[in-house]
């Protein structure tokens, strides 16, 4: 496979010492990592790691997301080995990295938020829900949910925000579920079981499993059975170990479209603890169903020639080319709308 080159902005605990330039890694998988220091801030401080990976993949269209897997897994090691945080923040530029090519095709990413800038729509009706809410006192358990909730949407993998979403539509499951017991059922035809020697039938308190599958039948209805069974097996195929596109090959179904469906569910599930009671009704704002964290990632293709000596252009004779996004909120008249 073609071998190519592509630098990552990393964001970490630990950077470099003054007196080291730079420092390589090499993984298993045949992908070699040189750790660089970033810009200083106005202190003189490193502000980022640059990592530069080096390492095969397919194409230059799949060669950012193969180096970026690379990247990640050694960033996991390291984080275990230092007990300090590394976060691969974004992709800066791809080039192709054959020994002795003199043509290379190059890529520069810009890689934004994909809800940067934020919309100016913050409006009052807004914050009058959120005290309509807290007046109506949300049990304890529904705090901890909440909480759970906002942090599945900061999270910025779609694994991390299916797991937040998870716990918080757990919490509330168990906290809402029936407390009387319910009879054992025969896993083959969900028959109530009954003792051969006395006639008992045995029962135990409803399962975690039973208490979601229940709160989803309560909200989604007669499409329970196939979002129950999708939910369950990505979120048993995350806590043991799979990989997301894995799950997404066996659901048929992308992750993120997974994270937008468990975040219905729990906004959902949170909504109908909080006793609000018939008062005017709540403006509450949505992005459609939204919830999965994106990022918009533009990137320019282009080409030079390596006329130096050495297998290599050195990083001084690399192309650097800067792209900017800009956005604005006024209408196509270009008067600013202010009808929010």
């Amino acid at each position: 496979m073609p071998i190519f080159r592509c630098e990552f902005d990393v964001k970490g605990d630990l950077v470099l010492p003054a007196y080291v330039s730079e420092l390589e890694l090499s993984s298993k998988a045949g992908f070699t990592t040189t750790f660089r220091n970033g810009p200083p801030d106005t202190e003189g401080h490193p502000t980022r790691l640059v990592a530069i990976v080096v390492g095969p993949a397919e194409s230059i269209d799949s060669a950012q997301d193969d180096l970026r897997r690379d990247l990640a897994e050694q960033l996991d090691l390291l984080v275990f080995a230092t007990h300090s945080r590394f976060q691969i923040i974004a992709p800066r530029r791809l080039i192709e990295w054959e020994a002795g090519q003199k043509t290379r095709q190059f890529k520069v990413f810009h890689t934004v938020d994909a809800r940067y800038p934020s919309d100016p729509e913050l409006i009052r009706e807004y914050l009058e829900t959120v005290q309509a809410l807290d007046q109506a006192t949300p049990p304890a358990f529904t705090r901890t949910a909440l909480k759970y909730f906002r942090y599945g949407l900061l999270d910025n993998r779609p694994e991390d925000q299916f797991m937040r979403l998870w716990l918080a539509l757990e919490i509330i499951a168990e906290n809402v579920k029936e407390k009387e017991l319910v009879p054992i059922a025969c896993p083959v035809c969900n028959a109530p079981m009954t003792c051969a020697a006395c006639g008992t039938g045995p029962a135990r308190a409803p399962m975690a499993k039973q208490a979601i599958e229940d709160l989803i039948a309560k909200i989604v209805g007669t499409a329970a059975q196939d979002i129950s069974r999708r939910q369950f097996k990505t979120r048993n195929g995350l806590m043991h170990g799979r990989r997301p596109e894995s799950i997404e090959a066996e659901c048929k179904v992308p992750l993120p479209a997974i994270v937008n469906e468990l975040g219905i569910l729990t906004w959902h599930a949170i909504m109908s603890t909080i006793p609000v009671g018939d008062g005017p009704p709540l403006d509450c704002g949505h992005r459609d169903g939204d919830f999965a964290s994106k990022s918009l990632v533009m990137s320019m293709l282009g080409t030079f020639d390596h006329t130096g000596d050495g297998p290599h252009p050195t990083q001084d004779k690399t192309p650097s080319v800067e792209i900017k996004m800009v956005t604005t909120f006024r209408s196509p008249s270009g008067e600013a709308d202010i009808s929010k």
